[in-house]
């Protein structure tokens, strides 16, 4: 059986959520013994095929965020030499649309997961007059283009209970949430420094400059602050994250980092806080629970796991969340409560195998 993802970026590429999610599934479906392909935007490899980490990646040019469309004549090229029985798309709408077009003639099931809210959300029509007038024109495009065929796609894979809703709410559909996964982490009782991180992808909606202000209010205190993560829209959140560093002495801007580097820092972390305005279900969520380290976060919280689960604090203003970090960082026996909570459910509700085995399942069911 052939299974392949269709994605802007590969791993080797950019370490965001959807590229990490869709890594660690490809790993899983070829130890069961499936082909697995993926394609993926990379110029240096235009029109190439490489195996990497035994899965055959191909490539095609690098478009405008609201532009993969674009790349439908070249894409229709890879997938007639594929040809798939499962079609993936991830961390984008554009490349649904030319999916979905061509797989009449080269067969496969179509597959659709969301990795953010504001996908299905009215958000995204608001978002729009920030934009110039071109970019609201291909907004609009590839919002029209995901809209004509979404009741055409053969499994809509969701994150939580909130997408669950939006997608009923905006457009009459079901679909069906599996939870993102994570490789089980060995216990590691190492002592945790005064570590509070950030990390992610320095965008709008992150909200990376909220971070610089908590900095600023707790730079007195004896913790240490690091951000993690790349300039991806080029918008000069490294450029003042590298400015602070010069006037504060405990933060650090880190860039982007491998995966298993981010695993070290949250080895010795003691708090991941999150700072953006809407999610899907963040990867780092996750990775921190497995690890251990609670999660302070100003708004998101994925079906109310954090509140729910005692997992760590939901503060919803920014004078609570300075508090919530302070609490956190000093009180070692609340700390160690939420610690040992992060890692059990971690383990019981992300796991890859079994999560993998929801996704085998549903899409051998498609009919």
């Amino acid at each position: 059986m052939k299974f392949c993802f269709v994605m802007p970026s590969f791993i080797k590429d950019a370490k965001g959520g959807s590229e990490i999610q869709a890594y660690l599934a490809a790993q899983e479906l070829l130890r069961r013994g499936w082909e697995v392909y993926y394609i993926r935007e990379n110029n240096q490899y235009y029109g190439k095929v490489k195996k990497i980490d035994g899965i055959f990646v191909y490539s095609l040019h690098k478009r405008h965020t609201k532009l993969k469309w674009l790349n439908s004549r070249s894409l229709f090229r890879v997938m007639d030499d594929i040809r798939a029985d499962y079609w993936y798309c991830r961390g984008t709408v554009s490349y649904i649309y030319p999916v979905w077009r061509n797989s009449s003639k080269v067969g496969g099931k179509i597959l659709w997961a969301c990795s953010s809210d504001r996908f299905l959300s009215k958000r995204i029509i608001r978002e729009l007059n920030k934009e110039s007038l071109l970019r609201r024109i291909a907004s609009r495009i590839d919002r029209s283009l995901f809209q004509k065929c979404i009741r055409e796609i053969d499994l809509i894979i969701l994150q939580n209970n909130e997408q669950k809703r939006l997608l009923k709410k905006n457009f009459g559909l079901d679909g069906k949430i599996i939870y993102n996964i994570c490789p089980t982490i060995p216990v590691i009782d190492k002592k945790r420094e005064p570590l509070v991180l950030w990390v992610g992808r320095l965008k709008y909606n992150k909200h990376p400059e909220i971070f610089i202000e908590v900095v600023k209010g707790l730079k007195e205190k004896p913790y240490r602050f690091l951000a993690v993560g790349r300039d991806a829209e080029g918008l000069g959140f490294a450029e003042k994250y590298s400015e602070i560093e010069k006037h504060v002495p405990t933060f650090n801007y880190m860039g982007e980092l491998e995966k298993r580097e981010v695993f070290r820092l949250f080895e010795r972390a003691k708090l991941l806080v999150n700072t953006s305005d809407y999610e899907g279900f963040p990867s780092t969520f996750i990775e921190a629970w497995m690890h251990g380290v609670p999660v302070v976060s100003l708004n998101v919280d994925p079906d109310k796991m954090i509140q729910k689960n005692g997992l760590g604090k939901v503060s919803g203003n920014m004078i609570q969340f300075v508090r919530d970090i302070e609490q956190l960082m000093e009180d070692q026996k609340l700390w160690d409560e939420i610690s040992h909570r992060c890692r059990r459910f971690a383990e019981e509700n992300f796991d890859v195998k079994k999560n993998v085995n929801m996704l085998e399942k549903m899409i051998k069911g498609l009919k």
